[in-house]
């Protein structure tokens, strides 16, 4: 049989070899009646498994990432205003799989529009658990059968987290038609080590093939030849010790050549992220986010409602730096209570509008520090003004409670906030960069649109105001951060320490390939301190 190669895009790299078993749940043609309570022992169920799926691991000794984001999944399946819409859509009499679908698809999409590629990829996740739901009451919830004594290369139109779980499976890579390399199922594929392309359509005829899944050239080759075949399983070989070699050095400081120390902080948005963070060596969090709890809500969260987000979150960070991002709404990513707000209006605009639901979440991020060291963070600030302001908000939360009024920092997002930048360097406590939004911004361009990679941070304009940004940080004795996806690409890292940035917060998954790069980085010590030529 003549090999057949199919492209995608890679979601975790490495390269493996195994027999091609395709996944099919959910929706397939047949309608399914159920009654609204067995709907929602549906939802009990597969939040079950999830969890017996983590705790499993947990006692087998596996603490990291994979367990943790199963958790997480388990959240959604619990969600109340998930399984209303679909009791709601069988009490209306609607088929019980359409309505978790439907219910699960609303609620995906609504994550799915969103600009920020780490909260739009938690769709899948959504669309998974309606997929779960759904097999679990067509089936009882059983796995696709099959044989379980040779390794396995995952198909399917959206693969989820937990399908590369699956201890009956030896799964050694994925193949997912939706999706992208946020999404969990990404996450997992990384921190396990299993190969994963995204936007691939694999014909359900390739079942039970031998294929090698090469995510470092983005193909899928179904029916290699012997010789393909032998070249791939090197390559699995000299990956897996690669893997096992960056792991190896995360006890190891993030120290350039010329001894430049760098601080590695992490990204999160949900308590997983922070633990897994933390397992890969990094030294608190520079950025969490809290508007993913609320993308929802009919309502300004209460105070309640935020202490509850950021509890399990700050909890996971005790003793270690925590920078919480107040409220990031935007026209993009717009809770129901605020569809029709101005399209001008976003962030911090909306939360001055309206101070206090700011001075709830204050107060909220005050009661919750729980021995973390805290800081917090304002984003798309513009002017000293909005600073201050915010400041007054958090100092009164804080006096109310007789306790000290933590760092305030500004996120360095806008043309408007470069160009006061010592101002604003003057009336923060630390600075952060957010490439991605910066370079936005600044080059006219849409954060969704393709065109803006990573990469655009290198654009002479960008890279003119990173620069004046760490020289202002320098020259007030602000720390300066970077937290955009610049952060955690390696082959950007060397770029930004060149421009003077010395502290750098990114993914869980990238902590261990940035510091490889910062230790085998030498900066210029003849240069400027800000400024290093590599």
């Amino acid at each position: 049989m003549r090999p057949e190669v199919y492209c995608g895009v890679a979601g975790a790299p490495g390269v493996a070899v195994g027999r091609l078993r395709h996944l099919a749940y959910g929706d397939n043609g047949e309608s399914v009646s159920a009654t609204p309570d067995q709907v929602g022992a549906a939802f009990d169920a597969v939040a079950a498994r999830l969890r017996c799926t983590a705790q499993s691991m947990r006692a087998r000794g596996e603490n990291g990432t994979p367990a943790d984001i199963l958790e997480a999944t388990a959240l959604i399946a619990d969600d109340p205003d998930l399984r209303s819409a679909a009791i709601g859509g069988v009490e209306n009499g609607t088929p019980a799989d359409r309505a978790v679908l439907d219910a699960a698809e609303r609620y995906a999409g609504v994550l799915a529009g969103l600009s920020d590629p780490t909260l739009a990829a938690r769709a899948a996740d959504v669309r998974q658990i309606g997929r779960r739901v759904v097999e679990q009451l067509r089936s009882g919830g059983g796995q696709p059968s099959g044989p379980d004594d040779e390794p396995v290369i995952l198909v399917a139109e959206e693969l989820g987290a937990d399908d590369l779980l699956d201890p009956a499976v030896p799964v050694v890579g994925g193949v997912s038609r939706l999706g992208g390399p946020n999404a969990h199922v990404a996450i997992v594929a990384r921190a396990l080590g299993v190969p994963l392309l995204f936007g691939v359509n694999v014909p359900a005829s390739s079942a039970g093939r031998e294929a090698v899944l090469d995510a470092v050239v983005a193909t899928l080759t179904v029916s290699p030849t012997p010789h393909r075949v032998e070249a791939a399983r090197r390559a699995a070989t000299a990956a897996r010790l690669r893997r096992e070699e960056l792991a190896a050095l995360r006890d190891q400081p993030a120290v350039t050549r010329d001894g430049t120390p760098v601080t590695l902080l992490v990204n999160v948005s949900t308590a997983a992220d922070a633990v897994a963070g933390l397992a890969a060596g990094a030294q608190g969090s520079g950025l969490i986010r809290t508007e993913v709890a609320f993308l929802h809500t009919t309502h300004w969260p209460t105070r309640s409602e935020h202490a509850a987000a950021l509890r399990p979150v700050l909890a996971a960070l005790a003793g270690h730096r925590a920078t919480v991002r107040t409220l990031d709404f935007a026209p993009d990513k717009l809770p129901p209570f605020l569809w029709g707000t101005s399209s001008r209006h976003r962030g911090l605009e909306l939360m001055l509008d309206t101070p206090q639901s700011l001075a709830d979440q204050f107060a909220a991020i005050l009661d919750e520090a729980d021995g973390a060291l805290l800081r917090v963070m304002i984003p798309m600030v513009a002017s000293v003004a909005q600073l201050d302001r915010c400041r007054e908000l958090l100092d009164a939360a804080a006096a109310a409670r007789g306790v000290p009024s933590p760092p305030l920092g500004a996120m360095i997002e806008l043309p408007e906030a470069v160009v006061v930048i010592d101002e604003l360097a003057a009336a923060a406590d630390f600075l952060s960069i957010g490439s991605n939004d910066l370079t936005a911004s600044l080059l006219g361009l849409d954060r969704r649109d393709p065109a803006l990679t990573p990469g655009r941070i290198a654009d002479p304009v960008v890279l003119a105001a990173v620069v004046a940004v760490v020289r202002a940080g320098r020259r007030h004795d602000r720390d300066v951060s970077v937290c955009g996806d610049a952060a955690g690409d390696p082959a950007l890292v060397p770029l930004l320490l060149s421009a003077g940035c010395r502290t750098l917060s990114a993914a869980p998954t990238a902590l261990d390939e940035v510091r490889a790069v910062v230790r085998d980085t030498t900066l210029d010590p003849s240069q400027p301190d800000d400024i290093k030529p590599i």
